[in-house]
């Protein structure tokens, strides 16, 4: 028997028949546990003929007498309704803030740049700049200066040596793409579109007056080229300055600011920063593997195909892959289509299809191995991060966008207490120097400014003249290049221990 709500009548006596004769076929049990069973059956069905049952857990329980203590005795807004509120709220100030931020960053573009590109460029040079310190034993100035001098003859080199392909092929490749453009305006007139030689020569024409007519727009556009390429060699000198510093101070200029933050929160804003630096330098040697892979795959597929311009392409290959997932599809692109004017359509299906395999080998099976688990990102959040990162920033925005997404990842993760890196903690060659060097780096700065104190004290009770805080910071400055000069740098490696011993 059912009520008019379709629960089953459990105060019928054919219900209560039906439960006999279904308890009969269970195992026998004693009559304590038979009417333990049948009332908890009958309790449940009551339940499920009624509204939900009212949440009795500790923890629900306790969270609405926080609620009440707080709001005094009760409140006409639901709990629900004031969370919601506060959430949104929160989020709307975040977002506005960081609107004010990036509206701040954008106006100080070229600095922020140049900035973000010297410390790309410190991460990739830094085993050089060990190396030097380490089996060479140069001082750190010297070391500095010989690694930003070796960076500049690599990239002389290679942009050299692309440079003098483009030339030699070039002339080559553009009498073929005007026989090709040809064949276009061939197969336009005679082919199965039909267009007369008449109307070809029409849309000439007004391309043409369209590119008149357009004349003033096109020559600000060459203005404003200029301007950005002025702003680029700004940017790159900084760069490079700016560069030779992190690698000369970089751990000096780090323990500066950390110092700046409330004593509480140094050490968690020291070791956030050195897991921050790992992950980038972690994400470079992935890269750097990757781009080499695809770059030497990609352009030995163009020399097999004979294609004049491969050396250029696979250096093109190797610079976009920096950006992941879109500059490897990109620059497999325009290999495709070099190979397309140079070598016809059949070339240019086998350069596509060599591509293809190189990306996904790479994709598929290299890339994870290599990278493991030091990222945590998903491939989706790579992706999101780069097309957001393009369409705030350009290029550039999708080249750091994945790097600053990690760090971000992995900062906030170490702040609430899940630590990506644990064994940092116990790594004396991990990047910023032995988990103990920023303590002492704090001790030694409190002794030296405890000697400047007892000295110019020394001095007004002598009666000399005191000398100035310039003078006395000159001072300081000259015995701290002292000991960096002559103390090589044992952060990096396991060789720089040994040079220490």
């Amino acid at each position: 028997m059912k009520n008019s709500c379709g629960v089953p009548d459990t105060s019928s006596d054919q219900y209560n028949d039906s439960l006999k004769l279904r308890e009969g076929d269970m195992p026998k049990s004693t009559e304590n546990e038979k009417r333990t069973i049948r009332q908890r059956a009958l309790e449940r069905r009551k339940r499920l003929s009624h509204a939900p049952a009212r949440r009795t857990d500790t923890a629900f329980l306790e969270r609405l007498e926080r609620q009440e203590a707080k709001d005094g005795g009760g409140s006409a807004v639901p709990w629900s309704l004031k969370t919601a509120a506060s959430w949104s709220w929160r989020i709307i100030v975040v977002c506005i803030a960081l609107v004010i931020i990036g509206r701040v960053l954008t106006f100080f573009s070229t600095i922020l740049l140049a900035i973000l590109v010297a410390v790309l460029l410190t991460v990739l040079m830094e085993p050089i700049l060990r190396f030097y310190r380490s089996k060479l034993r140069m001082p750190r100035t010297l070391a500095a200066a010989v690694t930003l001098i070796t960076f500049i003859l690599i990239v002389a080199g290679l942009v050299g040596g692309a440079g003098a392909s483009i030339v030699s092929g070039f002339s080559d490749l553009s009498d073929k793409a005007v026989a090709g453009f040809d064949q276009l305006l061939d197969w336009l007139s005679e082919g199965p579109l039909g267009i007369g030689a008449e109307q070809i020569d029409t849309y000439v024409s007004e391309l043409q007056s369209t590119l008149s007519s357009n004349a003033s727009m096109i020559a600000g556009g060459v203005v404003s080229a200029t301007g950005s390429l002025v702003s680029f060699f700004t940017g790159l000198i900084l760069a490079l300055f700016t560069m030779f510093f992190f690698l000369k101070d970089g751990r000096k200029i780090w323990f500066y600011i950390v110092r700046l933050f409330p004593e509480q929160a140094r050490d968690d804003a020291n070791e956030a920063g050195v897991r921050a630096w790992y992950t980038i330098g972690a994400y470079t040697r992935t890269q750097i593997q990757v781009a080499f892979i695809d770059a030497v795959g990609i352009a030995g597929v163009a020399a097999a195909l004979q294609v004049p311009l491969w050396f250029p392409i696979g250096v093109l290959v190797f610079v976009g892959s920096f950006v992941p997932i879109v500059g490897a599809f990109v620059t497999g692109a325009i290999a495709t289509l070099v190979a397309l004017v140079d070598q016809g359509v059949t070339a240019a299906i086998l350069m596509l299809v060599g591509v293809l395999l190189v990306q996904q080998i790479e994709g598929n099976f290299l890339q994870p191995f290599l990278q493991g688990n030091k990222l945590s990102l998903h491939p989706v959040v790579v992706v999101v991060a780069v097309a957001g990162g393009s369409a705030f920033a350009g290029i550039f925005g999708a080249l750091f966008a994945v790097p600053l997404v990690a760090v971000v990842n992995v900062v906030v993760n170490y702040l609430v207490g899940r630590d990506m890196y644990p064994e940092l903690n116990y790594d004396p060659n991990r990047p910023g120097g032995p988990p103990e060097a920023f303590d002492e780096y704090i001790s030694a700065s409190d002794e030296k400014l405890a000697m400047r104190a007892e000295k110019a004290e020394a001095m007004s009770k002598a009666g000399d003249d005191t000398p100035s805080a310039a003078e006395l910071t000159h001072e300081l400055d000259f015995e701290d290049d002292g000991g960096e000069e002559t103390t090589p740098d044992t952060s990096g490696t396991d060789d720089g221990q040994e040079a220490a011993k």
